[in-house]
């Protein structure tokens, strides 16, 4: 545009700031904000409404309010569009009741709330577990002529849920079926309320009746089902539903294979959290530090210390974050049920094989032995990496707890 001597109008500036907002590149489209006002442009109410609403979806609300306040000095008038943005953003972050303020005083600005307005701030009462002014504001809203919708339903009905009334949020779900507006999202968050709850029969009976209405379940309809059967310990039931879930097409998601991995710690079928483990890489999806502490504390159980601390070497060597209660738990359990041994005999293996630990994981192993105040195991663990050259001659135990890693590393091939 530039190129052809054509230069952006404010409608041009707005679209690409809109687009880079909605996308959360809040900083790049603060930069477009900051150009436009150098060229003398004056933003519209749809550009900072577009920059509000990113920032409130970021949880960055007093950004979002400092535009608020920028808008009115400069004689820019927010819209419904504008104060819906920050009553969502207000909700969001658990406030309210200045939420609550920010709709009362709409109607002082000029402006009506509409079904949007509404809905926000109903899905805001619904989550502070403030049911009776959500049913309020819904009443209001009916009164005022506004239609409910399938997105409100499931709102309240969540909030039912969490307060315990499964009674009124099932009312709402036989409402929501007569009106037609019985879908996944509708028949799910009623499913995860009676799970959370503990009501299982319920949730399956439910779960079944949605396949009878021939309304089609999706991934999170089958995962909200096996991630609290997993907790029960149901894993026949949970496999089954992992299959069936697959067989309809439906690629399971981190969220589900963390709670089969789960499921199967708990109650010991160890050889299948590997295999699915294996699956799960398998299939791309990227572990986290909850999968690999599990399956470190997996493999400590089955006393398996060369895929554990290939494992290990492989989280510190990939950079992510090991949590320092994985590693202690590591340590601790190899020095409570005297696997010291066990472990050394693994590492000389490992060794002999020519696979090499890095030095994070030798900094590691060293320091875990070292805060439990077991100085002597530390020094035999230094001792084998040294002959195998995992770390320079020189290096020392200090070295190794200190984490002076420039000075362990020199002389490394």
């Amino acid at each position: 545009m530039l190129g052809r001597g054509v230069l952006p109008d404010i409608k041009t500036y707005s679209v690409i700031i809109h687009g880079l907002s909605k996308n959360g590149k809040l900083q790049e489209a603060m930069g477009i904000f900051s150009e436009l006002l150098g060229k003398d442009l004056v933003p519209d109410v749809f550009t900072y409404s577009s920059l509000i609403s990113g920032f409130c979806k970021q949880g960055n609300v007093d950004k979002a309010f400092q535009l608020l306040d920028l808008m009115c000095q400069r004689g820019i008038d927010p819209n419904i569009v504008t104060y819906n943005a920050l009553i969502n953003g207000l909700c969001k972050s658990g406030d309210v009741d200045k939420a609550r303020e920010l709709f009362d005083g709409i109607s002082g600005k000029g402006l009506t709330p509409n079904a949007v307005t509404y809905a926000t701030m109903m899905g805001g009462y619904s989550k502070a577990g403030k049911l009776t002014e959500a049913f309020r504001l819904l009443d209001e809203m009916l009164l005022h002529g506004f239609p409910t919708d399938s997105f409100i339903y499931c709102t309240l009905i969540d909030g039912c849920c969490k307060a315990g009334d499964t009674e009124k949020a099932l009312s709402l779900f036989e409402d929501m079926v007569e009106k037609g507006f019985a879908a996944t999202a509708s028949f799910n968050a009623l499913i995860n309320g009676f799970c959370k709850l503990g009501k299982m029969m319920e949730a399956y009976r439910l779960f079944e009746d949605m396949v009878d209405k021939h309304v089609t379940p999706n991934h999170v309809s089958y995962t909200i089902l096996i991630v609290s059967l997993c907790k029960e310990g149901l894993m026949n039931e949970s496999e089954k539903l992992f299959l069936e879930m697959q067989k309809r097409n439906l690629t399971p998601t981190i969220v589900t294979y963390t709670s089969l991995l789960q499921g199967y710690n708990i109650t010991g079928s160890r050889f299948k959290m590997f295999a699915l483990f294996e699956e799960m890489m398998g299939r791309g999806l990227k572990p986290d530090e909850v999968n690999y502490g599990m399956m470190v504390d997996a493999y400590c159980k089955e006393g398996d210390w060369v895929k554990c601390l290939k494992l290990v070497d492989e989280v510190l060597v990939n950079g992510t974050i090991m949590n320092s209660i994985v590693v202690d738990a590591l340590t601790i359990d190899l020095f409570q049920k005297e696997e010291f041994s066990r472990m050394m005999k693994s590492l000389d293996e490992m060794g002999e094989q020519g696979f090499a630990l890095s030095l994070a994981t030798c900094s590691t192993l060293v320091r875990g032995f070292y805060r439990l105040g077991n100085v002597e195991k530390a020094a035999r663990i230094l001792e084998s990496m040294l002959s195998f050259g995992w770390v320079s001659q020189s290096t020392s135990l200090s070295d190794l707890i200190n984490e002076d890693r420039n000075e362990a590393s020199s002389g490394l091939r």
